[in-house]
């Protein structure tokens, strides 16, 4: 299975939502802002009345994967196509693991859908399109501790 094989099956499978149980409730899991904007009125974060939202446990750990594999990149000269396929991987352990709810979880959502377009642009297999997703990245990365804890 390709690299865009992967990507586009996660993007179905966020666009068309999961069910998930969690503590016996049942937890529709969507992306895109849309569904976020209904619910908070907006489409760009925002902190939670100053403060940053809240992650539960095992979507915390999943960032932390993330973050941990995207910092051992080679700065000077990264495998693009590596890193993009390992980040890919992480970033699906990530959406079939949620069970947030509330405006965290829209919130969650909102950065996803940042930090998803730009791992789209690094799985290019074009040079130019995967170091500028590449930085993007670690533009999202930086953006995300801005919002959340």
């Amino acid at each position: 299975m390709t690299i865009n094989q992967l990507f586009f099956g996660l993007m179905i499978f966020l666009f068309m939502g999961c069910n998930h149980r969690a503590d016996s409730k049942s937890h529709q899991h969507e992306t895109g802002s849309s569904d976020a904007s209904k619910e908070t009125g907006t489409t760009t974060l925002t902190l939670n009345a100053g403060k940053k939202w809240k992650l539960d446990a095992p979507t915390r750990e999943n960032i932390k994967l993330i973050r941990e594999a995207f910092e051992k990149a080679e700065p000077t000269s990264p495998d693009y196509t590596t890193l993009a396929a390992d980040l890919q991987a992480k970033s699906n352990k990530l959406v079939s693991e949620c069970r947030m709810s509330g405006k965290d979880h829209d919130m969650l959502h909102i950065w996803l859908t940042g930090y998803l377009s730009s791992l789209k642009e690094m799985n290019s297999n074009d040079l130019v399109d995967q170091e500028a997703g590449f930085h993007k990245i670690d533009s999202q990365l930086r953006i995300f501790d801005q919002y959340f804890e």
